[in-house]
């Protein structure tokens, strides 16, 4: 071979491996979670960079271990940690939350589980996320996250977007809502500390408000998040149709939820512009309600119609675009990809036991492996009294037993 020739074929061989080097070292990086940031002190932990980093949805953005009564009440280390996640519209945005870990060397078989705990409302102030309620020490559901880190699990406790972080806490907005659950559980494993595998077994629990984002995880998660190992969802008190739900409480002691619904779509849908429907006083009663935790606002907007805070009295859920916000997040249109727990009060007050009936006869006709277990209980006592079968259901996923079903 010519000596111009054997330069060219060694030439060309170098550039050959350079490409698939620097596409292997591309690969690579597009793979790895972003690095990151130091946390600001205090309260300003919550307030993210702008512009957010570049990254993934569930990335962590910054984090820091916590001091909270629950994590040192159950030998555990709890991380407040600041999260990359995505809006309805597909725009990343960013939600803080809480990843619990026990301090003991998990016993059982492969890697440490993960489940997430969809909390139920909190409230719609910053005050009232579950990551400053744990560190609060009033946290009112930290008798379900005891249960599952007893069992030695971790547990990852999203805030929800816009509770806690800058803007309208996007209350029973389902899309946003999984999407955040499901981004926390991504985030577990990009914490280094917390020693979290990223394909360990993971499996959600979830009651009320917590219910509808345990449902919208369920419909998510195969298209938004395939590389969460997801075995199984148990919730509850589920808000599986929100028209319905409207319908039950507009006027009764539990007019609050609805009002803060109404916030949760000026948050998750802009261009719905909901401050358009409502009357001066309208305004001036949602902005006093966005500074308010759950009982005082029960108290306040008790026995309130909607229509009392509307333009012309008109029911702005009646109308197409908002229609179209609530019919985009009712769940029972997509088949769980995993076994599925339901459980709702028969006396539950708030939202009918109707409701999750018909999404229990929804996912059952598209083929889901779901059981329905009614307690004669009303909306608080169920989540209470569900507890001990909530937790065995969950930990006989983690055990690779058959799922039961009632369909």
């Amino acid at each position: 071979m010519p000596h111009s020739s054997r330069c060219r074929s060694l030439s060309h061989a170098r550039s050959g491996l350079l490409t698939v080097l620097l596409a292997l070292v591309a690969a690579l990086c597009a793979a790895a979670p972003a690095l990151a940031l130091d946390p600001p002190p205090g309260l300003g932990f919550y307030t993210p960079p702008n512009p957010l980093p570049a990254g993934r949805p569930g990335d962590v953005i910054w984090y820091r271990v916590a001091t909270t009564s629950i994590a040192t009440d159950n030998n555990a280390t709890a991380y407040e940690v600041l999260y990359r996640s995505t809006n309805v519209q597909g725009g990343a945005i960013a939600v803080s939350g809480t990843v619990l870990v026990p301090n003991t060397p998990w016993g059982g078989a492969g890697t440490r589980p993960l489940t997430a705990y969809a909390s139920g409302t909190q409230g719609w102030d910053d005050s009232c996320a579950p990551s400053r309620s744990m560190t609060a020490g009033n946290f009112d559901e930290s008798f379900a996250v005891t249960n599952l880190l007893r069992r030695g699990w971790a547990v990852a406790v999203t805030d929800y977007p816009g509770l806690g972080t800058p803007g309208d806490h996007q209350y029973n907005v389902g899309i946003s809502e999984g999407r955040a659950v499901l981004d926390i559980l991504r985030s577990a494993s990009r914490i280094a500390p917390a020693a979290i595998s990223a394909r360990t077994q993971v499996a959600i629990e979830g009651y009320s408000q917590g219910g509808g984002a345990a449902g919208w995880v369920l419909q998510q998660q195969p298209t938004y998040a395939p590389d969460v190992n997801l075995i199984g969802v148990a919730g509850g008190g589920t808000p599986a149709n929100l028209q319905a739900v409207k319908a039950n409480i507009d006027g009764t002691a539990f007019f609050a939820f609805l009002a803060g619904t109404a916030i949760g779509f000026r948050g998750g849908y802009p261009a719905l512009n909901v401050n358009r429907y409502l009357t001066l006083y309208g305004r001036l009663a949602i902005g006093t309600l966005n500074s308010l935790c759950q009982l005082p606002a029960l108290g306040l907007f008790a026995f309130h119609h909607l229509t009392e805070y509307t333009i012309g009295n008109v029911d702005p859920t009646t109308q197409p675009g908002f229609a179209a916000a609530l019919n985009e997040n009712n769940l029972g249109t997509i088949r769980p990809p995993v076994p599925v727990l339901q459980y709702h009060g028969t006396y539950d007050e708030v939202i009918p036991v109707a409701v999750e009936q018909r999404l229990h006869r929804q996912w059952c006709a598209l083929g889901a492996t779901t059981k329905l277990s009614q307690y004669p209980l009303e909306h608080v006592t169920t989540q209470l009294g569900a507890q001990i079968e909530v937790v065995q259901w969950l930990a006989d996923r983690f055990a690779g037993r058959a799922a039961p079903s009632t369909c």
